[in-house]
């Protein structure tokens, strides 16, 4: 039977219980001495790696440091590289405020991006502190096994990729360990109430730093009542309200649709331009238009719950085996077999240890924050999940030495042939799964690391290029459709918009009428802003419909193709027209892609019309 843990125990006695000891008591130094050799390692590592080069890869980060900017020069929290700068409402302040401060002590860019990501580094630190607590003080697990596995998540690619770009996702995941953490003392009937109230602030820093932070709130107060410790569970709450109340109050449904200045008429005549300006200022209004009908509900579970199986395998053995993608041949059924493999033991290792324990607040945040993502239509497994990366590889270890051990017993014991045979082939998939995982930690994405700043270097060098073009001669107050508009604010100064923000509706029901009328919307948002150029890249595309990705390039060739050209770098990968005389066009033109079946579906597409199965956004694949 497990060892039962009463809501009237101490902590000193769960310590006992447990195999825990006080933070900075292990009964040996020589852990932290590891642990702090890890550390000066993995900044060093970080330090070879160029964030300028990773800057723009994922959008948010020059959305964060363009409202860092706004922020250092009193302009308040907004996102300036929008028209008509509206109030930022989607995204909670304090990880922009921090920033803040570096354009406050560095404001020359693109030079401070380089302090902005050590902000990142040292939230990464953090984490890693953070993580080798939480798994010591786990039964089964110890300080050396602990130490293994800060050292795997340190140097992942995922995690050091991540830590040295200026994203929320590091901040969140330290600060949402060391909530958890802090937690497990903290919600207990005899822990003293100040220890409840830190818990509170803790949490509340995590709510700040991203609208995720709900999922500690729920999973922290959950685990209070699950040991019934009311009196704990009051305070945090209390502890944790006023923040709440301040990131509930200041991500209400932003009026930007109907404050940013339009240059021709209402809104309602560019419903695209509705829909781009909802994804950046609302959740709610956007999971509202991409799941419009309960049938397209019941579409997305059963795609998220794949997803949500794909979120340990996208750590321990992607993109050595490319999982998630549509079974289609024997490989991929192959691959997804072993991921589904893969998914299993880490949760069968999570759930051993903690029912031969007791649940763990991290338990509780973990279950909220897979049900947000079952529920979520664009969820991002592999950044969502980055708190409990080192729950995964706890779960992979406890579980695969318990398989291991069984196996082992069943080839040394007396038992019928066919057990034996049978033991020794599953012996054999292990050392092979084992070796998959290493292959891929080693020979993974951890080589493409520098070939994606390499890559966008390059490209980078022709998108300056035309930064400078666009300085020199366009005036101050012009609007520039692009898809990489956060960026073009901040080099060039001017204000940018993406052409259309895609409904992810069609990545969960195949239906080509969605994605028609947003090909057919593509124009609405220019027209609405009057938009003076249409810059495009050859790695500017929005990512919410990967597969569509093709048909989407086509209607923006459509779109300009009776536009001037104005500039294009050396080899053409960066083009900029004046598309004046689209903006002045009131009346769309008939376009092929949203007219004609032939045309419209002359680039082939995967099985299942398009339907992205299984396949989430990872960082090996940005940029």
């Amino acid at each position: 039977m497990p060892s039962q843990i009463s809501e009237t125990t101490t902590t000193s006695q769960v310590r006992r219980e447990t195999g825990a000891k006080p933070f900075l008591m292990s009964g040996s130094w020589l852990p932290w001495v590891c642990l702090a050799a890890i550390l000066v390692l993995f900044l060093v590592y970080l330090k070879g790696l160029p964030p300028q080069g990773y800057f723009g890869a994922f959008n948010d980060d020059a959305y964060y440091f363009g409202s860092a900017k706004a922020l250092a020069q009193g302009r308040g929290y907004i996102i300036p590289s929008l028209p008509g700068c509206p109030p930022q409402t989607k995204t909670p302040v304090l990880y922009p405020w921090l920033l803040s401060w570096v354009w406050r002590w560095y404001p020359s860019f693109p030079s401070n991006i380089t302090p902005a990501a050590w902000v990142t580094a040292f939230f990464g630190g953090w984490l890693l502190v953070a993580a080798f607590e939480l798994l010591r003080r786990l039964k089964g697990v110890g300080d050396w096994a602990a130490i293994i596995i800060v050292a795997l998540c340190a140097f992942h690619p995922t995690v050091l990729l991540l830590s040295r770009t200026v994203m929320t996702d590091v901040p969140f995941a330290a600060l949402v360990l060391t909530a958890a953490l802090a937690a497990d003392g903290a919600m207990r009937t005899q822990a003293k109430p100040r220890r409840a109230v830190m818990v509170g602030i803790l949490v509340g820093l995590a709510l700040m730093t991203r609208s995720m932070g709900l999922v500690a709130v729920a999973g922290v107060a959950a685990v209070a009542g699950y040991r019934r410790a009311y009196r704990q569970a009051a305070l945090f709450c209390l502890a944790a309200a006023p923040f709440l109340f301040y990131v509930l109050w200041s991500s209400r449904p932003s009026l930007a649709v109907a404050s940013m200045a339009l240059a021709h008429g209402a809104t309602s005549a560019f419903p695209g331009y509705e829909q781009t300006v909802v994804y950046y200022t609302c959740y709610q209004r956007y999971w509202r238009l991409c799941v419009p009908h309960l049938s397209v509900f019941l579409a997305m579970l059963p795609t998220n719950l794949g997803g949500l199986l794909q979120a340990a395998p996208l750590y321990l053995i992607s993109p050595t085996l490319e999982t998630g993608k549509p079974l289609t041949s024997v490989m991929p059924v192959l691959d997804n077999v072993i991921a589904g493999a893969v998914s299993l033991l880490v949760v069968a290792g999570i759930v051993r240890q903690a029912r031969s324990s007791e649940w763990k607040p991290i338990h509780f945040v973990m279950a909220f924050n897979t049900a947000l993502m079952l529920v979520w239509n664009w969820p991002i497994a592999d950044r969502y999940n980055l708190a409990f990366v080192p729950l995964f590889y706890m779960g992979l270890w406890l579980e695969g030495k318990h398989l291991l051990h069984l196996l082992l017993v069943s080839l040394r014991e007396k038992r019928p042939r066919g057990e034996k045979v049978l033991a020794g082939v599953m012996l054999t998939g292990v050392m092979a799964l084992s070796a998959i995982v290493l292959w891929n930690y080693v020979y993974g994405f951890r080589p493409k690391l520098s070939g994606l700043a390499g890559q966008r270097s390059l490209i980078g060098l022709q998108k300056a290029q035309v930064y400078d073009w666009i300085r020199r001669n366009t005036d101050p107050g012009v609007t520039i459709m692009t898809y990489d508009d956060a960026s073009v604010y901040l080099y060039t100064g001017r204000t940018a918009m993406p052409p259309l923000m895609f409904s992810t509706e069609y990545n969960y029901t195949g239906n080509k009428r969605v994605l028609e009328r947003d090909l057919a919307r593509m124009a609405d948002a220019a027209r609405a802003v009057a938009a003076h150029y249409w810059l495009v890249s050859d790695d500017d595309v929005p990512s919410q419909v990967e597969e569509a990705q093709p048909l989407i390039r086509h209607r923006i060739e459509s779109l300009l193709s009776q536009m001037p050209e104005v500039f294009h770098s050396g080899s053409g990968q960066v083009r900029l027209y004046d598309i004046s005389r689209l903006v002045k066009s009131r009346q769309q033109t008939p376009d092929p892609v949203a007219t004609a079946p032939a045309a419209r579906w002359s680039h082939p597409l995967p099985k299942g019309e398009g339907v992205r199965r299984w396949r989430f956004h990872q960082p090996s694949r940005v940029g």
